[in-house]
């Protein structure tokens, strides 16, 4: 019986070093910036090359075939990939482009890949956007084992996920909003995102009415 379980042990560890070797050496950075009525979103994914070439024929073309990268704009809306590479990384950069309006509506009912699928817009009215991005990882990367815990954290050490906003005035937010309430910045390290659900919220103002300048002298 204990040889059993040792081996079923032995066989989750080996399991869960490879899949977190698969899946667990990415960095995930988010980021808007919103001005003259414009909203221009960037998806990075830095993956490692080796990782990379284990799920791509042509490395070449790793980023522009990623399924979720495949997001299909129309009208006003501009999406370019580019592919880069840093150190021992691969690093996919996607961005879309648009007027605001039209930005909040395509992006809010586009299907939505593994990665795109934590992407939720929503405008509260014509001059507020409500961004809520929610992070869940599958069932098989969340271990429960502090021997599990601790290879995951060792294999995403330095791994993490990230947004940042810049708009005309961040209303509200859970990550650190600047003095000047035009920027929000929020993180998390990916070997904790990995083991429970983590949700960044910010409500901004996409435009800020011309007498705001004065209102803000007597706040």
């Amino acid at each position: 019986m204990r040889l059993t379980q040792k081996f079923a042990i032995g066989i989750k560890v080996i399991a869960l070093t490879i899949m977190v070797t698969l899946v667990g050496c990415v960095d995930l950075k988010q980021s808007i910036e919103i001005g003259d009525g414009v909203a221009s979103y960037q998806m990075e994914m830095r993956v490692s090359a080796a990782l990379a070439q284990l799920d791509a024929e042509n490395l070449s073309t790793f980023c522009e075939s990623n399924d979720d990268l495949q997001i299909e704009v129309s009208g006003s809306l501009k999406r370019t990939v580019k592919q880069l590479y840093e150190g021992e990384d691969i690093v996919c950069r996607m961005r879309i482009v648009g007027p605001i309006q039209e930005f909040g509506k395509q992006m809010t009912d586009i299907p939505k890949g593994d990665l795109t699928k934590m992407l939720n817009f929503q405008m509260i009215d014509e001059t507020t956007l409500r961004i809520e991005s929610v992070f869940e990882s599958s069932e098989d990367m969340t271990a429960s084992a502090a021997e599990e815990k601790a290879m995951i954290a060792a294999m995403m050490q330095g791994r993490v996920l990230s947004w940042s906003v810049k708009a005309p005035r961040i209303v509200e937010s859970n990550g650190e909003i600047s003095a000047d309430s035009t920027q929000v910045d929020w993180s998390v390290p990916m070997a904790m995102a990995v083991q429970s659900p983590h949700t960044f919220t910010a409500i901004v103002k996409v435009a800020l009415p011309w007498y705001q300048p004065v209102l803000d002298l007597f706040i």
